[in-house]
C-alpha cells in the first residue's frame, strides 16, 4: 500500500510540476496538462504511453583510458559499525552483509523499493522502520506503476532507494541513476545488486562490470562508497541456475555442486599469483573475483547538490 507520505510529494515525472487529483481518481498535472490514470485498487500509472519519446539532456566525461580505471571495488563484509539492528531473515536476493549498510530509518523517513518486482525488500525496509513506496513498471505488488527513467516525485523527497537486480533492465540507467539522485534528499543513500555475468533475462539490456557500475553511478550523481562481487554468485553458478531455474531447488543445488570446482581453481590461481606474478595486482582478491562475478552489490550517497533536468514529451 502507497504510504501516506508520498501523496503530497508526488510531481509529473516529465515536467515536475504538483500534480491535482484525489485518492482514487485520475492526476492531473499543473505544468503540462498530463493526466495520470488511476488504475482499479486504486493505483496510478505514470508510465508513458506506447511510442511516446521523451527527451532529455545527457552529460559525457570521457576518462583517461591509457591507464586502469578506478572504483570502489572490495569483497563483500558487513558495515563496520552496522548501519543498523536488523536481525531477521533476509530476502533470497540480499545477503545479511547487504542488508547490514541499509541505513535505519529516523522517525518520518521515506524509503523507495526501485522494481519491487515481487515485494520482498518491502518488509525489510519497514522493518528499518521506513514507509515504503514500492513501484515498478508493471505487477500486482507494485504501490503504483512508474517507469524508472521518469519518477514521479519533487526533488529531495525520499530519503532512501534501494533497487535489487534492476538498472541491468534499463534502457538508460544513466537517466534513471539520475533520476534517483534527483529525488533523494542530499545525502540521500542509493543501494542496491545489478547483473553482471548473469545470462542475458528478462530483457536485459546492461549487464555492468565494476567499472560500469561505478561509471554509472557517478554520472548519475552519485559517491559510490563500495561495489564488491555477490559472494557464492560466480559466472558458473550463475548461468547454470538462472538457464535450468525452471527446476526449481534441484537446479540450485546442481549450480552449488558444479560451481564449487571453479571457485576453488580460482582461489588457487589467484594465490599462486599473488605469490609469483610479476604484475600482482592482477591477483588481487576482489578484482579476481571481479572478473567471473554473476553480479554485483553497490552503496552510494547523493553527492552534494543535482540538478534536476526534466524530461520533454515529443509532440
Amino acid at each position: 500500500m502507497r504510504p501516506s507520505a508520498i501523496r503530497p510529494a508526488l510531481a509529473c515525472p516529465l515536467c515536475h510540476h504538483d500534480l491535482a487529483g484525489a485518492n482514487g481518481a485520475d492526476l492531473s498535472c499543473h505544468g503540462c496538462g498530463r493526466t495520470y490514470p488511476a488504475l482499479p485498487g486504486g493505483r496510478w500509472d505514470f508510465r508513458p504511453g506506447p511510442g511516446e519519446t521523451i527527451r532529455y539532456e545527457r552529460r559525457y566525461s570521457p576518462a583517461d583510458y591509457a591507464k586502469a580505471l578506478q572504483a570502489p571495488l572490495g569483497m563483500e563484509r558487513p558495515s563496520v559499525p552496522p548501519r543498523n539492528d536488523f536481525g531477521d531473515s533476509v530476502p533470497v536476493h540480499l545477503t545479511p552483509a547487504q542488508v547490514s549498510y541499509l541505513p535505519a530509518a529516523r522517525p518520518g523517513q521515506v524509503a523507495v523499493d526501485l522494481g519491487c518486482g515481487h515485494g520482498e525488500q518491502r518488509s525489510v525496509l519497514e522493518r528499518l522502520g521506513y514507509a515504503c513506496w514500492a513501484i515498478d513498471y508493471e505487477g500486482g505488488e507494485a504501490d503504483d506503476l512508474v517507469d524508472a527513467h521518469l519518477i514521479p516525485l519533487r526533488d529531495g523527497a525520499v530519503d532512501l532507494v534501494m533497487s535489487i537486480a534492476v538498472l541491468e533492465h534499463l534502457a538508460d540507467p544513466v537517466r534513471a541513476a539520475s533520476e534517483v539522485a534527483r529525488v533523494l534528499k542530499p545525502g540521500g543513500a542509493f543501494i542496491g545488486t545489478v547483473a553482471f555475468l548473469e545470462p542475458f533475462h528478462d530483457n536485459s539490456f546492461f549487464h555492468c562490470s565494476h567499472l560500469g557500475v561505478s561509471w554509472i553511478l557517478n554520472m548519475g550523481g552519485f559517491e559510490v562508497e563500495a561495489i564488491t562481487p555477490i559472494p557464492s554468485w560466480d559466472v558458473v553458478r550463475a548461468q547454470i541456475e538462472m538457464e535450468v531455474g525452471a527446476m526449481g531447488r534441484p537446479a540450485q543445488t546442481m549450480a552449488r555442486v558444479l560451481s564449487a570446482p571453479f571457485v576453488w581453481a580460482l582461489e588457487g590461481y589467484g594465490a599462486i599469483g599473488r605469490r609469483v606474478a610479476r604484475s600482482r595486482q592482477r591477483y588481487e582478491r576482489s578484482l579476481l573475483r571481479a572478473r567471473h562475478a554473476g553480479a554485483f552489490f553497490f552503496v552510494s550517497r547523493r553527492a552534494g547538490r543535482h540538478d534536476a533536468e526534466p524530461a520533454r514529451r515529443d509532440r
